[in-house]
């Protein structure tokens, strides 16, 4: 019982100092001032895109900002020994101040179309004609021994695939996938995901860890099962609520690690930072109580010229790269880890979500690029274009988020999401996305499911099935639903199958369907998940959709 109240007591605490927000919020305690409970741990960083700081300055912003990640963005040294010099300094340094670091290879994206060093290794192209970045075999092997190793971040990797690397330097070569002698999408998604296993294998056998950076809301669930911990960028210009259900889903079927990046890149245009700081803490308050284990904000000291407030990041960087001042998103960041989080523990993990609603889908690469300055070529294969089929997920987030997310797309490079204002709320009830091959035991606690998409195994349809035969309700694309179930329905209808329902439709926004699923929508203008028994509650800060508070109960 003492345990009970106690936990009670925290709660109420932690209640009360969410919906205070920034500001300070102190309530009388009879003179003692609680001690706040450590909780479920943060791995908490930066990106050091746009600035690299040396290291007298990096120890004075990891002991401010209370930094336990960077993801840091090397590029290669050509003559023998200056690679192995340059990252034992690195991993020596991060060891001594107790920092994961993570080497993000963005530069064979962007800007080199080769990189050839004194051995004649070629550091980005393979043989077979793709583009993406591998350290030689004697640079895995130094890494693999030393005693903090780091891991290896694939930056927008669902992005390179999908444009071929273009509008870097490489000319369209394709990434971890030459899909143009494919003959389908759902080949494409296949064999995209074993590629991408036998590059993770790889860096496994030295012992290193894989990750994967996405601009876009693809290739989570491939990744994932590939051996990949995918980290979805938040804010930016995607849809925030849409991206962390489809990477929440991936990392809980797959069992691996959760987590985001906020970027401060932002539309319209290309500002920087793109985002109010208003936007920026309600990015790391929303993923932080969604379960989030590590977290890492791009970029640390870019001096950007967009409209944010003030030039700079985290931090703004003298002109003689020897100082900087903290920024009011610097500012942000610091009242998060060093008050926010001590003052907000959290008492469960994101494994411990129940799941109201789960949208089905096998990755076809669609976001909703169709109307797009952007190329619609799914996997890179130009004849791959975006269709009703691949299509058909967007209806979806229309739907469940009581009309309030796009149905053209959940990101605002759609140019008709781009004629609308930003803005990072839209409601949702416990929902996550899994992809064609999971499995019965991430569907117990579901109510709807949405089948939609190129394919679904056979193992997954049989378990949909038993779950809506114990209550559920299934929406289907009729040529995803089963065979004995399309015969009562045809394409549009519906049939009681068990205690649970079909419903079966070629538009997700048809009237039906509508009826079918008002039951499970938002019935506030919230974003609400139960983690166990502990229910996470998300609102418009006095109607503003850019600005959140929170509710644990």
């Amino acid at each position: 019982m003492k345990n009970k109240i106690t936990l009670s007591l925290i709660s109420i605490l932690a209640s009360i100092a969410i919906l205070c927000g920034t500001a300070s919020c102190e309530k009388e305690t009879g003179g003692v001032t609680p001690q706040p409970e450590s909780g479920t741990p943060l791995v908490w960083g930066y990106d050091n895109a746009g600035f690299i700081p040396d290291t007298a300055m990096e120890a004075e912003l990891i002991d401010e900002f209370g930094i336990s990640l960077v993801v840091y963005h090397y590029w290669p040294r050509k003559w023998e020994g200056e690679n192995e010099k340059v990252l034992g300094d690195l991993s020596e340094f991060y060891e001594n101040h107790d920092v994961k670091w993570i080497i993000n290879t963005e530069r064979a994206n962007w800007k080199d179309s080769e990189f050839i060093d004194g051995a004649g290794n070629d550091w980005y192209n393979r043989p077979d004609g793709r583009h993406y970045w591998m350290f030689p075999d004697h640079i895995l092997t130094f890494l693999s021994g030393l005693s903090h190793k780091p891991g290896i971040m694939y930056d927008e990797a669902g992005h390179m695939q999908n444009s071929y690397n273009t509008g870097s330097h490489n000319g369209g070569k394709p990434y971890f996938l030459d899909a143009t002698q494919l003959s389908s999408i759902k080949e494409a998604s296949a064999a995209f995901r074993n590629n991408a296993r036998e590059i993770a294998n790889k860096y496994q056998t030295y012992g290193i860890d894989v990750y994967s950076e996405h601009v876009f809301p693809i290739q989570f669930h491939n990744l994932a099962d590939a051996g990949f911990t995918p980290v979805s960028k938040i804010l930016k210009e995607g849809c925030m609520p849409a991206y962390i259900a489809c990477a929440l889903g991936a990392a809980i079927q797959y069992g691996n690690p959760f987590w985001l990046t906020p970027d401060l890149w932002g539309m319209p245009g290309n500002n920087y930072p793109g985002h109010s700081t208003d936007e920026y803490r309600s990015a790391l308050q929303l993923a932080y109580h969604m379960g989030v284990e590590g977290m890492y904000t791009e970029n640390i000291g870019f001096n950007g010229s967009g409209s944010g407030e003030g030039q700079g990041s985290l931090i703004k960087v003298s002109d003689d790269k020897k100082s900087y001042e903290v920024t009011a998103y610097g500012g942000v960041a610091k009242w998060f880890k060093n008050t926010y989080v001590p003052n907000n523990p959290r008492f469960y993990t994101h494994t411990d979500l129940k799941p109201k609603t789960a949208i089905i889908r096998q990755e076809d690469a669609c976001w909703g690029q169709a109307d797009s300055w952007l190329k619609d070529g799914l996997y890179g294969n130009p004849n791959f274009t975006s269709n009703a089929t691949t299509e058909a997920w967007l209806e979806i987030w229309h739907l469940l988020s009581n009309g309030e997310i796009p149905k053209e797309s959940i990101n605002w490079h759609n140019n008709s999401v781009k004629a609308t204002p930003y803005q990072i709320f839209h409601p949702l009830d416990g929902v996550v996305v899994f992809d064609e091959k999971v499995g019965g035991e991430h569907l117990t606690d579901v109510e709807l499911i949405f089948l939609t998409g190129v394919g679904i195994s056979e193992s997954t349809l049989n378990d949909v099935q038993a779950r809506v035969q114990q209550g559920a309700v299934c929406v289907s694309l009729s040529s995803l639903a089963p065979a004995d179930i399309v015969s009562q329905t045809g394409n549009n209808g519906s049939v009681s199958d068990g205690t649970g329902k079909w419903v079966v439709t070629e538009s997700f926004l048809s009237d039906e369907v509508k009826t079918a699923v008002a039951p499970f929508l938002p019935a506030e203008n919230y974003i609400r998940y139960k983690f166990g028994e502990t229910e996470v509650k998300f609102r418009p800060y006095n109607g503003n959709n850019n600005k959140i508070k929170v509710e644990v109960n």
